[in-house]
């Protein structure tokens, strides 16, 4: 199994173009503490129906299990792709209404899910009524670390995120729109779409065809997953969207190479490569980045 794409993540989500099967659903209000009573309660942040801007909430286990569940198969999850985890069942609630649940606010139209390892991934609205993320607690009817016990498996829990099905809706040059799933999940947030992406758009004004826009759609769909602009984005990598345009102004030759593998101008790096990225695709991730640096910027 592949353990990279198992993280600890942040969500938010739009009510109003919510998939209709779960509109169609009655789901129950989750109780939030105010203090954490068991390290697998759940993290809970944001737009939240009585939770007050920057503070926090959490939700136990019990309390989630309580909701209606579902369970599906796994078909195509690179997390389960191996001999022994192809095809496994999974037990959980679907993350839209996880956040009805939860209490969203109407306007919260992003859900984040911050991994333990501080990977990070987002689901805004279209995303999630398009692939119908679910928000998993079982694995074959037991707790992933029983599960992982059981088979000598990396334990994705105490909660993850997955897709019964994938099916990728885009492609932008040679970068295909990728599924969402990180695993170890201790904190979900709800937030907007403006107030997460609004502050990566790049500086200055491009045709939406442009390089800059295409990279702009690429960055914040991969590279946000692990690195971070101020509040925005996974800190796993450690590095932020300033030094990524410093580098892509500095050094863009290195920038590339380190894109596609890492390892071949850092044999110590931790960061999974690209190796599908051509030069097309590159070179509009190069641009995208360099708007963010001074003397760069292009109107």
């Amino acid at each position: 199994m592949a353990p990279r794409r198992f993280a600890v993540c942040l969500v938010a989500l739009c009510l109003s173009v919510l998939p209709l099967r779960s509109q169609a659903r009655p789901i129950g209000k989750l109780t939030l503490s105010p203090t954490r009573h068991a390290a697998d309660d759940l993290e809970v942040t944001g737009m939240i129906a009585g939770l007050q801007p920057g503070a926090v909430g959490y939700v136990s286990y019990a309390e989630l299990a309580k909701l209606p569940l579902i369970t599906t198969t796994i078909q195509n999850d690179a997390n389960f792709a191996d001999t022994k985890s192809r095809g496994v069942k999974i037990t959980g609630i679907p993350l839209d209404e996880l956040a009805r649940a939860l209490g969203a606010l109407p306007a919260a139209d992003l859900i984040d899910a911050l991994c333990t390892d501080h990977y990070r991934s987002h689901y805004p609205a279209d995303y999630i009524a398009a692939h119908y993320p679910i928000f998993a607690m079982q694995i074959n009817g037991v707790r992933p670390a029983a599960w992982a016990k059981q088979t000598h498996e990396y334990d994705p829990g105490p909660y993850f995120i997955t897709h019964a099905n994938y099916v990728p809706r885009y492609k932008v040059l040679s970068h295909e729109e990728e599924p969402q799933l990180p695993a170890n999940i201790e904190r979900i947030n709800l937030n907007t779409v403006a107030a997460t992406y609004g502050p990566l758009a790049p500086h200055g004004s491009y045709a939406p065809e442009s390089p800059v826009m295409q990279g702009f759609t690429i960055a914040r769909q991969n590279c946000l997953r692990c690195h971070f602009a101020n509040d925005i984005g996974g800190y796993k990598s450690g590095r932020d969207w300033r030094i990524l345009a410093l580098l892509s102004r500095e050094q863009p030759k290195y920038f590339e190479r380190y894109t596609v593998n890492p390892k071949s101008v850092d044999p110590h790096a931790h960061m999974e490569g690209n190796p599908s990225y051509d030069a097309a695709t590159l070179a509009a991730l190069t641009a995208y980045f360099q708007t963010f640096t001074e003397g760069t910027r292009k109107k």
